[in-house]
């Protein structure tokens, strides 16, 4: 076995394994990067995504990224370890070990303070493999699912349009206060969300709306759309899933819910930024809307399970599902402090 970049030629093979790994435990789900395989990593400025071979035949793959972050109140190099998968007849061999150990020292000497990665609640397997190459529970975040099932009221706050290139300062500014103290928080500046709806697939400045009353803004809202750039196939649902499908339909809330062989159309939320909850509540109604009439079944963002975010989500069916943070520190003399913490809805 080797271990190599990957390159545009092992798209379809990477497309062809990663179908054969569902993943999840809530809800266990088929998901494949579609038509580009790395579409999914070039959200961030630096990726890179690793492919394990035996001969010509591709057996697993990994990616990761890095990032500027705050670290302890330090402006610092920080990598993100992700969308690992091993072909089922290549495991416990050693093949997601040593994809792990090649992105480690990858990041390492790009300068990476620290590794992270994130596990949804109750996989057990993942978070038991992660723990035992030295990484450590460092937080459980909350990643809240909205249902998209009617057109919600938009209180009249204000107009509500897309971004445009003379916002990008303000907005950048607002960004920054909102999230100001967290830990893993990049600053962010004009030029770096101009660069992120450049270079981020299926995004663009469409895809960034603020809240603007008497010419200020009040909020933003991003939204990735999922479903332009990987295709996810429902497999099984948990007991808990198949409660809240029970109490929906017979409720009449939602005529139907998800089951197995579904397609599942999602939207991911990101930047978030807000002066109050009230403002950045009309835009999540009004992403919901506009989700309705294209056929989005959920909203997602990720933040901290006692966010003030959450109250702009007041209103509606909401699923939350428990994130782990996970955290390996790669270089001496770093520590992670107590703060809250700020996780990228990219990161998902």
């Amino acid at each position: 076995m080797n271990i190599r970049e990957a390159v545009s030629e092992d798209n379809d093979q990477l497309q062809e394994l990663q179908a054969k790994c569902p993943q999840g435990t809530t809800l266990v789900a088929s998901t494949v990067n579609t038509p580009d395989f790395f579409a999914r990593a070039k959200a961030y400025e630096s990726h890179k995504v690793l492919v394990a071979c035996e001969g010509y035949r591709v057996i697993g793959s990994a990616a990761c990224a890095l990032r500027d972050a705050t670290v302890n109140g330090k402006i610092s190099r920080v990598g993100y370890v992700f969308q690992a998968f091993v072909s089922p007849d290549a495991r416990r061999k050693g093949v997601a070990g040593q994809l792990l150990q090649q992105r480690e020292d990858y990041l390492g000497q790009q300068g990476a303070v620290l590794a992270y990665t994130l596990i949804m609640e109750g996989n057990l397997p993942s978070m038991r493999y992660i723990e035992s190459r030295g990484f450590k529970l460092h937080r459980t975040l909350v990643m809240p699912a909205i249902v998209v099932h009617k057109e919600m009221n938009v209180p009249s706050m204000g107009r509500i349009r897309p971004v445009t290139s003379k916002d990008l300062a303000t907005v950048a500014e607002l960004l920054n206060e909102t999230w100001q103290g967290f830990e893993f928080y990049e600053p962010t500046s004009a030029e770096a969300l101009a660069q992120f709806i450049n270079r981020t697939p299926a995004y663009s400045s469409d895809s960034l709306l603020v809240l603007e009353d008497q010419r200020e803004i009040l909020a933003c809202l991003g939204f990735w759309d999922w479903s332009q750039i990987m295709r996810i196939t429902v497999k099984a649902l948990s007991l808990k899933m198949r409660m809240i499908g029970f109490l929906l339909t017979t409720t009449r809330i939602l005529p139907e819910f998800l089951k197995p062989g579904d397609i599942m159309k999602q939207i991911m939320l990101t930047p978030i930024g807000f002066k109050d909850p009230s403002h950045l509540a009309a835009l999540v109604r009004y992403v919901n809307n506009q989700a309705l009439l294209s056929g989005i079944q959920q909203i997602f963002c990720i933040c901290e399970r006692n966010h003030m975010l959450l109250r702009s989500m007041k209103g509606f069916i909401r699923v939350n599902t428990a994130i782990h943070l996970y955290v390996k520190l790669l270089q001496q003399n770093v520590s992670l402090s107590d703060k809250q913490v700020f996780i990228d809805g990219i990161d998902m």
